[in-house]
């Protein structure tokens, strides 16, 4: 069971003549993209700062978006808060914000 070296040296050689540099470049910008998502779910995982924890303790104890506020106040329960789990309340928040701005005037009828 001797090993034919040019036999495997042929085989790389023939292996390297069909990849083609578009083909480098593919694996290039998947690799890239890769990248990117594996950052930023990292990103997505680490803990809030303290100044974004003060955001949080300030939603949890306003009145005028109920749904967020109690988002926050389980937050506030948590040992650590995510970057993830902010985003998603500051979302919450703003949509919420947004939907009680964009509401009718309530108009008293008197009989």
């Amino acid at each position: 069971m001797s090993i034919d070296l040019k036999r495997i040296h042929k085989s790389i050689f023939q292996f390297r003549l069909k990849i083609t540099l578009e083909q480098i470049y593919n694996l290039f910008i998947c690799f890239i993209i890769l990248l990117i998502i594996v950052l930023g779910l990292f990103a997505l995982n680490r803990p809030i700062s303290s100044q974004k924890f003060h955001h949080v303790l300030r939603i949890a104890e306003q009145q005028s978006c109920p749904e967020s506020q109690n988002l926050a106040q389980a937050l506030t329960l948590e040992t650590e808060i995510s970057m993830g789990q902010y985003l998603k309340l500051m979302h919450a928040y703003h949509s919420e914000s947004e939907r009680a701005h964009q509401l009718p005037a309530v108009t008293e009828e008197r009989p």
